[in-house]
């Protein structure tokens, strides 16, 4: 988590969270002694990063190493994501679920015999206080992943034992394709995975994608003007296309939604960060 807080001036929040339907009721409260701790470390100002700091390294004493879910489809930049949260330019080291390294070869055959097993834990040399899993298999429409999935967050949400419990769960979608952002895979999910008190968040991926619609619906008068302004306009309408998205809406009436929605451009320019810890 140090390293990560280290990172702090290249995030910050871009868009306030949309609100919830009108109908939808308050979340119930957890007991006090289950109550959450949340931290929004991208509006931290730098007075407030010491205390910060050091509430997050009794997180640490606590919980140990942080676990997280990674969900989403083959091409929506998952393994970027994961590599720039970790600033490492290497792959993870890949161990099974006892523990034991995994060699490359062998991954690299199970993936080309369409074998994955997502109790494989994904832990990279230069943060190791956090560690992946990859769900990759059910968003190719396949029942067995997808059930295997399911059991794997039941059995790991509710888990008395802090070390093997994960934390959150980051669903990716990839904004390049903003017009199809929520397949039968995603309804799937938000429909028939119950996360339990394990938070998700809504992760919108490739947001810099949306450059290039905005660049294309410029009106002739318009691409007559100064590179420096077609692009301030192109990017104005990018902006439009992105707050207008109605995935967070669409999956929010879904019955598990998720708790959050985060935009990420380009490689980690703009992120919303928030961590819950149950």
């Amino acid at each position: 988590m140090k390293r990560f807080i280290a990172r702090l001036p290249c995030y910050r929040s871009k868009v306030p969270a949309r609100p919830s339907p009108a109908e939808q009721p308050p979340a119930e409260q957890p007991p006090a002694e289950q109550a959450p701790t949340e931290l929004l470390l991208a509006e931290l100002s730098s007075a407030e990063l010491p205390a910060k700091c050091m509430q997050i390294d009794s997180i640490r004493k606590k919980f140990g190493r942080f676990r997280i879910l990674i969900v989403g489809r083959a091409n929506a930049g998952k393994t970027t994501i994961l590599k720039q949260i970790c600033n490492s330019m290497e792959d993870p080291v890949i161990y099974d679920g006892h523990g034991k390294k995994v060699h490359p070869a062998k991954i690299q055959e199970s993936k080309e015999r369409g074998i994955h097993d997502i109790e494989n834990e994904l832990v990279f040399r230069s943060n190791p206080d956090f560690i992946f899993h990859d769900s990759q298999g059910f968003e190719a429409g396949s029942i067995e992943e997808f059930e295997q999935m399911k059991h794997f967050v039941s059995d790991r949400a509710k888990t008395t034992s802090l070390k093997r419990r994960i934390h959150a769960i980051w669903y990716c979608i990839p904004m390049d394709q903003y017009h199809r952002a929520v397949l039968a895979a995603e309804e799937k999910f938000f429909g028939q995975c119950d996360t339990g008190n394990v938070p998700v968040a809504l992760v919108f991926t490739k947001c810099d994608a949306l450059l290039v619609q905005g660049m294309a619906a410029l009106t002739d008068k318009e691409k007559q003007l100064p590179q420096e302004v077609r692009v301030a306009k192109g990017q104005h309408k990018a902006n439009i296309l992105l707050t207008e998205n109605p995935t967070w809406e669409k999956v929010q009436r879904m019955k598990y939604p998720p708790k959050i929605y985060v935009e990420l451009k380009g490689v980690c320019t703009y992120i919303l960060v928030r961590v819950k810890l149950i």
